[in-house]
């Protein structure tokens, strides 16, 4: 999340331009491929990392999140925000295109037909629509933001990490596999959670009629 009521995250500054290395007189401003290096070096890291981190990740949007930052936001894996903030695709006011995964996560979440309405006409969508249409978990009044996120980070961090681990895992490769290779992938992932203390300690824990005790492995 971010401090105070009114950003979440605004997207890339595009109000100054770059510094860029001295260059001979004569040669362009920005060379082929530097655009593409930045994005390499930049967001389509960061990206990434959240979608590969192994335990789930809460985004608490405290306002507005636009460009990048919506897709920012997007790419984790629970989303909570305040009934005042919102997103915005703001890539076709300005011209641009989709950054920050946004052409990959958001037809995910909505479909393609949505996906593209909201890319092409960059309107405003209000948490309350954002929450009907699949962009977020959850809508809450904003001074309750933090309370709600950190509830649900503490039930995740005191749960079965192993098993939630695999589980993101699963879940996000199961739109970029087949059938047949999910099927091995979940066989898989119960064979290791198997091993694990926790899962041994769940199985325990229902056949003794008492509350689990996790312990993160």
């Amino acid at each position: 999340t971010a401090t105070g009521r009114k950003m979440f995250c605004p997207g890339a500054d595009i109000s100054v331009g770059r510094e860029t290395a001295p260059r001979p007189d004569g040669a362009p401003e920005s060379a082929v491929g530097e655009a593409r290096r930045m994005m390499l070096d930049g967001q389509l890291k960061l990206m990434p990392a959240i979608l590969d981190c192994e335990l789930p990740v809460i985004a608490a949007v405290n306002g507005t999140a636009a460009g990048v930052g919506a897709h920012l936001a997007l790419c984790c894996d629970l989303v909570i925000m305040a009934d005042h903030a919102k997103f915005i695709e703001v890539f076709a006011r300005r011209g641009l295109v989709p950054d920050g995964l946004g052409a990959w996560i958001l037809p995910r979440l909505v479909g393609l037909q949505k996906a593209r309405e909201l890319m092409f006409f960059a309107e405003d969508i209000p948490a309350d629509e954002a929450l009907r249409i699949g962009l977020c978990n959850k809508v809450v009044p904003g001074d309750d933001l933090e309370d709600a996120t950190t509830e649900w980070a503490e039930r995740l961090a005191s749960g079965p990490t192993r098993s939630l681990m695999l589980t993101k895992w699963l879940v996000n490769r199961s739109l970029d596999v087949d059938r047949r290779t999910l099927e091995d992938n979940e066989a898989w992932a119960v064979e290791l959670n198997s091993r694990t203390l926790d899962s041994q300690e769940g199985i325990a824990s229902f056949r003794e009629r008492r509350d689990p005790v996790w312990r993160g492995y």
